[in-house]
């Protein structure tokens, strides 16, 4: 499914999918939404290949979720960077309610959840975040930050504008079933530290994507 554009010439971008390290309830396998922890001691090195990675890398912009840990992934990996990124809540993981810090095997034999894994578009944890508000915030952010500065027609540029976004591996999921036709949310596997390119190309009325390899 394309994401509407606003301007007129075929236009090429990239758009640079970076999930945060990792925490310690990854680790456990906990589920981990809002909850603002931040990330284990060994990140910096984790981390490494990405920084190398970042620095050949120029961005035309830099977004990043304004919760710790994605922070703390953008000072480990594009320190020089920082000052032109901007922090967006709107990149948050999406919020797991009652169901936050628990484990599959806490919750296994609870019917409602087993809904929500079945069908988590018709099915609110407890206390969380409907997928309505969670799919409007993303497509919100997407359709601004591909607007967000000035297009370079590829035809006229050697070098595709590159857009990093530094967040959760539910947004990731979410922006890659958005950006590539027949994706689905669950398609998409991305762990701590990884990252996703998509090469981005429009026509002045929508974006299609197609994923390639990073770097």
């Amino acid at each position: 499914m394309g994401i509407k554009a606003g301007h007129g010439g075929m236009q090429s971008r990239e758009l640079i999918l970076v999930r945060h390290g990792t925490t310690a309830w990854n680790l456990e396998k906990r589920y981990l939404g809002h909850s603002d922890i931040g990330l284990l001691p060994e990140a910096e090195q984790e981390l490494s290949s990405l920084r190398e990675e970042f620095s050949n890398i120029t961005c035309e912009a830099l977004y990043c979720s304004d919760l710790l840990r994605c922070q703390q992934t953008l000072t480990h990996i594009a320190s020089p960077q920082m000052g032109q990124a901007k922090l967006d809540p709107r990149l948050r993981e999406i919020n797991f309610g009652q169901w936050e810090g628990l484990t599959y095997d806490q919750l296994k034999d609870n019917p409602q959840y087993r809904d929500w894994i079945d069908a988590p578009q018709e099915v609110t944890p407890p206390g969380g975040e409907p997928w309505t508000a969670f799919a409007a915030r993303i497509d919100s952010f997407l359709e601004e930050s591909l607007m967000s500065f000035s297009p370079i027609l590829h035809s006229r540029s050697i070098n595709v504008p590159k857009v990093a976004v530094i967040t959760h591996g539910g947004v990731i999921r979410y922006m890659v079933s958005r950006l590539i036709p027949d994706q689905g949310f669950w398609d998409t596997q991305v762990i701590p530290g990884q990252a996703i390119k998509i090469r981005l190309d429009g026509d002045g009325e929508s974006w299609v994507g197609t994923r390639l390899t990073f770097p």
